[in-house]
C-alpha cells in the first residue's frame, strides 16, 4: 500500500497542523486536492502536551475529519515525535546543543519517510521554531526524490491569532479575535498554501561518491555532499613552510599553526581515529592521568613543531593552546580560502566528547620534506 506521508515540525501551535491539511485535503478551492494516509510531527514535550489536550483529547482532529468526511488518515500518539537528549524528552529548544538534535532528528525522519519509493513525502515548514523549518527544508533537499514536495501555510490575518481557531469550517463557527471581544466566523477564513520549489541533491550526485544513507547527523550529511560536489587536495610543504589546496596557490601559514596542521595530517594518513583534545581539568591538584595526557599531547605535538623551529621549550598543550592554535588555523585558512573551503580542512570532531579529526580523506593528502627526504601521500 502506498503511503503519502505529511510531516510537520511544529512548537506550540498544533492549529498549524490542522491548517496544512485543510489546504491540501479539504480547501474547496483548491483543484489538486491530496489527502495523506498518515500524519507525522515532530515537535518539543510542550508541543506534544499542546498536540494531545487540544487535538486529540479536545476532538478537534476527529471533528476536522467529519467536517470534511475525511478517513483512514493515521495521526495518533505514535506519529508524534518529540527531540530528545539521552532518551529524555526535550522541552524546549534553548541551546546550540538542542538545535543539532532538532537537526540530525529531522534529518533522520525525512530520510526514513523517504527510503520508500512507492511512498510520497509532503514536508511543511510553517510551524516550530524558525531553526526547524529551515533543518526540515533542507533535510528534504538531501533527501527529497521527484515525487516529493514542500510548503508553507498562511492564514487571513485577523485569523492568525484567533482565539479557538483551527480551520475554516464549513459551517458558520464563531471564534476570539486576538485580545478583542469581536467574534470571528471561522467559516468566512481563507488558508493560502505556498508551494515552496526546493533543489533535488539526492540523485545529483556523481556515482562514484554516493551520498552515504547509513548517518543521522545532519552536519555530516552536509559534508558528504559538499564533498562530493568538489575533489579536495591537501598538499604539506613542512620545508617551505606552506600548504596548497586543490593544486591552488601557496598559503603561508605560521609555524604553531602549521605544526597543529601537521599533526592532525599525520595522524590522518596513519588511519588513526583523531586526536583527543585537553580536557581543561588538569588545574590545580592535577591527577597523574591527566598530566600524562597532556605530556604526551605536548611530545606529539613537538614532533613537529621542531621541524618547523626547533628549541621551543615553553609550549604546552593544555585545553588553552589546544583551542588557541585550533582557532587561529581556522581563522587563518578562513581568511585564505573562504569559510566553506576552510571547514573542509580544519580540525573537527563529531560530539563535544569524540576526538578532533582532518574532514578531508587520507589519499587526498600530500606531505613533502626534503630535510627528511619524504613525500608521503596516496
Amino acid at each position: 500500500m502506498q503511503k503519502d506521508i505529511l510531516f510537520l515540525v511544529t512548537g506550540m501551535t498544533p492549529q498549524i497542523i490542522t491548517e496544512t491539511l485543510y489546504a491540501l485535503a479539504a480547501d474547496p478551492e483548491n483543484n489538486d486536492k491530496w489527502v495523506p494516509t498518515e500524519i507525522h510531527v515532530l515537535t518539543t514535550a510542550k508541543g506534544k502536551i499542546q498536540i494531545r489536550s487540544r487535538l486529540f483529547n479536545d476532538g478537534i482532529f476527529e471533528k476536522f475529519l467529519k467536517d470534511f468526511h475525511l478517513s483512514n488518515i493515521r495521526f495518533d500518539d505514535s506519529t508524534v515525535h518529540v527531540i530528545r537528549y539521552q532518551g529524555k524528552e526535550l522541552e524546549d529548544l534553548k541551546t546550540l546543543d538542542d538545535n543539532e538534535l532538532a537537526a540530525n532528528e529531522t534529518c533522520r525522519l525525512i530520510k526514513l519517510f523517504t527510503e520508500d519509493d512507492d511512498s510520497k513525502l509532503h514536508v511543511s515548514i510553517a510551524g516550530g521554531r524558525k531553526t526547524m523549518g529551515f533543518y526540515a527544508g533542507y533535510a528534504l533537499s538531501l533527501y527529497g526524490r521527484a515525487q516529493d514536495s514542500m510548503s508553507h501555510v498562511l492564514v487571513s490575518e485577523e485569523f492568525e491569532f484567533a482565539d479557538g481557531f483551527y480551520y475554516p469550517t464549513p459551517y458558520e463557527h464563531y471564534v476570539g479575535k486576538n485580545m478583542s471581544q469581536e467574534r470571528l466566523n471561522a467559516q468566512h477564513a481563507k488558508v493560502f498554501l505556498a508551494d515552496i520549489p526546493f533543489v533535488r541533491l539526492r540523485n545529483a550526485l556523481p556515482d562514484t561518491h554516493p551520498l552515504k544513507m547509513d548517518t543521522y547527523q545532519f552536519s555530516d550529511v552536509v559534508e558528504q555532499i559538499n564533498q562530493s560536489n568538489q575533489n579536495l587536495s591537501l598538499e604539506i610543504d613542512v620545508t617551505h613552510q606552506y600548504i596548497r589546496v586543490n593544486g591552488g596557490e601557496q598559503i603561508d601559514i605560521p609555524a604553531r599553526e602549521m605544526a597543529m596542521l601537521m599533526w592532525f595530517a599525520d595522524n590522518k594518513i596513519k588511519g588513526q581515529a583523531g586526536i583527543k583534545a585537553p580536557t581543561g581539568k588538569a588545574k590545580g591538584d592535577n591527577s597523574d592521568a591527566e598530566i600524562q595526557i597532556i605530556e604526551e599531547l605536548t611530545a606529539e605535538y613537538l614532533t613537529h613543531y621542531d621541524e618547523l623551529k626547533g628549541g621551543e621549550t615553553s609550549i604546552v598543550v593544555n585545553k588553552e593552546f589546544f583551542e588557541s592554535t585550533k582557532s587561529k588555523l581556522k581563522k587563518h585558512l578562513e581568511k585564505k580560502l573562504g569559510v566553506e573551503l576552510a571547514a573542509r580542512i580544519v580540525p573537527k570532531q563529531n560530539g563535544r566528547s569524540m576526538p578532533f579529526y582532518l574532514p578531508i580523506e587520507r589519499e587526498d593528502i600530500t606531505i613533502k620534506d626534503n630535510f627528511k627526504d619524504r613525500v608521503i601521500s596516496f
